[in-house]
């Protein structure tokens, strides 16, 4: 029997290796391709900005379609996609038909192709969204083919592990892989805890040794002088970003699933007009609204000045529920960085002597852990992703919290006023 247990680890670890060399390799090219993309994007609206008015409707047509010809749960909310995923192999009587309409192979080549010429269009959707639901999917796929060799190891660990992956490897982030799995985990009652922790925590250890975990954004050290304007001026961010964030939310959620009921052939128009319209605000708000939202952040970060307007930070709102309801493939998740990364930027005015970068990451943990649902998950990220000193993490898990909790308050406070 013990012969057997070492037996059955060994083969889940060999399995898990390979799982994850494939994952690092495979998202690793994506996100390359990505930003290079978004790139070209950029490029594009500088050197040629009538252009847009024709290529972007031309790719959001494109990348809508085939979503929606061959796998439509590629476009949406991804990591949504993912938490219905582990509904469906928690139930009693699991429908493997319908889990692969969100996880499978076909989802991850239409994911990536969709979300590909979404952001070389000018879609401002991000690449980490997209990494975790097709680094699950792969996950899941080789769980299933081995599931008579491990049969104690179920879909839900594997998909579990694939999250952690997928985090990590697209923001260079283990230690936020980890959390978030923990997080998703602590929030579930879930009868394999020590299976899906275990391998979650292999599956990151497996990337941090063969990867490494550069910070994506390379930050100029920086200091500031706590004091109780700060602080409110900090406290005011973080419950902004909490209420934009239910807004944003409530929108994408209801047009998407509004336009992606449309059945007629009616639909066509609704990718072509959301291109048009993200081409004219793009023009309009210029390069910092436009894409998927790296390259802004990376600029804000290292502008000695305040980088982000009102009017870049408005468009690049509107141009991501537009891309996000259009039916492209992509995620909310580095989107949200963005859009707190320019809340923090303009809300640094307030407090002219202090260091602008301070407000930039409040603002992105604040927005992105109301978007996301994860405070310590947001708190790591961006902790990981910016290269902070490990004193930065009680201020910037205390904002998460704070946004989370100010997004949570208005939700109930909107399902009350439904009820009446």
């Amino acid at each position: 029997m013990q012969k057997n247990f070492f037996q059955n680890n060994a083969v889940m670890l060999l399995l898990t290796f390979l799982a994850t060399i494939t994952t690092i390799f495979f998202i690793n090219s994506y996100c390359i391709t990505f930003d290079f993309f978004g790139l070209l994007a950029k490029i594009r609206l500088l050197d040629h900005p009538v252009s847009i008015f024709f290529v972007t409707p031309a790719l959001f047509w494109a990348s809508a379609y085939i979503c929606r010809r061959f796998a439509l749960n590629a476009s949406g909310n991804s990591m949504g996609h993912v938490k219905k995923a582990l509904e469906i192999v928690k139930s009693e009587t699991p429908d493997l038909k319908n889990l692969s309409s969100f996880l499978s192979i076909r989802v991850v080549v239409v994911k990536t192709i969709s979300s590909l010429l979404c952001v070389l269009g000018g879609g401002a959707l991000g690449r980490e969204g997209p990494a975790v639901h097709m680094s699950s999917a792969i996950f899941a796929v080789i769980g299933n083919k081995f599931k008579t060799v491990l049969p104690k190891i179920t879909l839900e660990t594997w998909i579990f592990a694939g999250s952690a992956a997928g985090l990590a490897i697209a923001f260079h982030a283990p230690i936020a892989g980890f959390v978030f799995v923990s997080e998703k985990l602590l929030k579930t009652k879930s009868q394999h805890f020590r299976n899906n922790i275990t391998w979650s925590l292999v599956v990151i250890l497996i990337f941090a040794f063969l990867s490494g975990a550069d910070p994506i954004f390379m930050v100029s050290d920086f200091s500031f002088e706590s004091s109780l304007l700060f602080f409110l001026t900090a406290i005011f961010i973080a419950i902004f970003c909490g209420l934009l964030a239910f807004i944003f939310k409530k929108t994408n959620d209801h047009f998407y699933q509004k336009l992606s009921a449309i059945k007629s052939n009616f639909w066509h128009l609704v990718p072509i007009t959301a291109g048009l319209a993200v081409a004219c605000i793009s023009s309009y708000s210029g390069v910092h609204s436009f894409s998927g939202g790296i390259y802004t952040v990376e600029d804000a970060l290292s502008s000695s000045d305040i980088l982000l307007s009102y009017k870049e930070v408005i468009g690049r709102i509107f141009n991501t529920i537009i891309s996000f309801i259009a039916g492209c493939a992509g995620g909310l998740v580095a989107p949200s960085i963005t859009i707190g990364a320019g809340i923090g930027s303009i809300a640094s005015l307030l407090l002219a002597d202090i260091d602008t970068n301070i407000f930039i990451l409040i603002g992105m943990v604040g927005f992105l852990a109301a978007v996301l649902g994860e405070p310590a998950t947001a708190a790591i990220v961006v902790f990981e992703i910016t290269g902070q000193s490990v004193d930065r993490i009680p201020l910037l898990l205390s904002m998460a919290v704070l946004a989370l909790f100010a997004l949570k308050v208005v939700e109930k406070v909107s399902g009350k006023m439904k009820k009446a």
